[in-house]
């Protein structure tokens, strides 16, 4: 019996095996993964399909075989949980290479099994040609299909953060294709500034958005897809599903408690419902700061985290996690996007009497050459004006402007305390009058 078993090995589960390791040397660990590629940076897969890292294997950090010379640790890959059975302690475990079932019974259990692309009913995702952009192993088939087959037109499937970065990347490659989405906007949960400011990216662009498109069904001709939808037809030599993710959970079979999507249940020191049985990463929900109740929002710095935390617990440590205010950041050709904690549109729905207020102003002063606009948008609550989020759309770095926003709702601040808020300044990089700043005191009402 392992002493402690870990199910996942990225960034929550080799987190919590270190912290195990650091804090109790003589510990038994043995971690057990599905994919055969463990350590790696995720987030930085569009970038390597775009050509601006050069190869995938700048993305892993540590191979299975590297982590145990280096820790002493055991990682076993292409091993996939599929049973849990709390009451023996034990969780089945199919070898993928001989489809062969074992029982691996446990001290103390961390899963840390992350997420799952979401499969979309009319997509057939075995067929060759089609794939989702999740792993470093989809990205390794990703370029050696282009490699063999040369496709001149790709077809998008999803037009979020991802599925924005993955265009990008096809348009640096030269590859024409269609961004296509159901919904009649890109990043639909965002706030609808930062929605205006993607339209006018892609249109600048020239990127073939189409959104308000529904496909019915897709066919394979030959090496060509074809996607029916209700106006027109789209074809493709390569199909990229880029729709979400959800919790992968479906081994649990119930014997946790849950989110209604299968986000695992934790306390802040990540515990699940079920003595001995943590949990951490993209498989577990989190307390949201402003919400007051957890959270289904999957981040890799909060794996980190929050793995790291439920290492020290599993030997005895008392240490809680705080929660989320829900950080995000991601870049669509030179836009840089951001938002922390909630939108208008969210807050209101959480009974908050929200307003919005926004802001543009320069990036740095307005006679430094470069300047270039910021836009930010802050929303409170009125009757208390605590922050409650925040989002900013520029050209270079909108991290200058959420990070202190982040900072401001995770404290519980207002928008008094924001409005005089002691930001840098110097003509190359930041102006008198932060937009951020801006939108505070017009929301102070000073």
């Amino acid at each position: 019996m392992a002493e402690f078993l870990i199910i996942g090995a990225d960034a929550a589960g080799l987190s919590a095996a270190l912290q195990i390791k650091r804090k109790r040397s003589a510990a038994e660990v043995k971690v057990v993964a599905k994919g055969r590629i463990i350590s790696y940076g995720a987030c930085g897969i569009p970038y390597v399909l775009s050509g601006e890292i050069a190869s995938p294997d700048k993305l892993v950090n540590f191979t299975s075989k590297g982590f145990q010379e280096k820790t002493g640790i055991v990682v076993e890959t292409g091993r996939e949980a599929v049973g849990l059975d709390p009451e023996r302690r034990e969780v089945e475990v199919k070898d993928l290479d001989s489809g062969v079932i074992r029982h691996e019974p446990y001290g103390r259990l961390l899963i840390a099994t992350g997420a799952e692309p979401k499969r979309l009913p009319f997509l057939d995702h075995s067929l060759e040609g089609v794939f989702n952009l999740h792993t470093v192993e989809d990205l390794n088939r990703i370029m050696a299909f282009i490699a063999a087959k040369e496709p001149r037109r790709a077809a998008v499937i999803g037009a979020g953060n991802i599925g924005l970065e993955l265009a990008e990347s096809l348009s640096r490659r030269g590859l024409a294709y269609s961004l296509v989405d159901v919904l009649d906007s890109p990043i639909a949960t965002w706030p609808v500034f930062s929605q205006k400011a993607v339209l006018a990216k892609i249109k600048d662009k020239g990127v073939d958005f189409r959104p308000g498109t529904a496909i019915a069904s897709i066919e394979k001709r030959g090496e060509e897809f074809i996607l029916h939808a209700e106006k027109e037809d789209l074809r493709a030599d390569i199909i990229f599903s880029v729709t979400g993710t959800k919790p992968s959970t479906g081994f649990c079979g119930g014997k946790l408690e849950t989110l209604p999507n299968g986000a695992i249940l934790t306390d802040s020191r990540a515990r699940t419902s079920v003595p001995d049985i943590f949990a951490a990463g993209d498989c577990a929900a989190v307390l949201h700061r402003v919400l007051g109740r957890p959270a289904y929002i999957p981040l890799g710095s909060t794996a980190n985290k929050v793995g790291r935390l439920a290492g020290m617990n599993m030997v005895g440590a008392e240490v809680e996690f705080p929660g989320v205010v829900g950080t995000q950041i991601f870049k669509f050709f030179d836009l840089s996007l951001a938002r922390t904690g909630l939108g208008l549109e969210e807050a209101l729905q959480a009974g908050f009497q929200a307003e919005a207020v926004s802001s543009r102003a320069n990036d740095r002063s307005g006679y430094y050459p470069g300047a270039a606009q910021v836009e930010v948008e802050i929303v409170f609550d009125r009757p208390s004006g605590r922050l409650l989020g925040a989002a900013a759309a520029s050209r270079v770095n909108a991290a200058q402007f959420i990070d202190p926003a982040a900072m401001a709702v995770s404290a519980g601040l207002t928008v008094r305390d924001l409005a005089w808020f002691d930001a840098a300044y110097a003509p190359p990089y930041a102006p008198v009058w932060n937009a951020l700043v801006s939108a505070a005191f017009q929301a102070a009402r000073f």
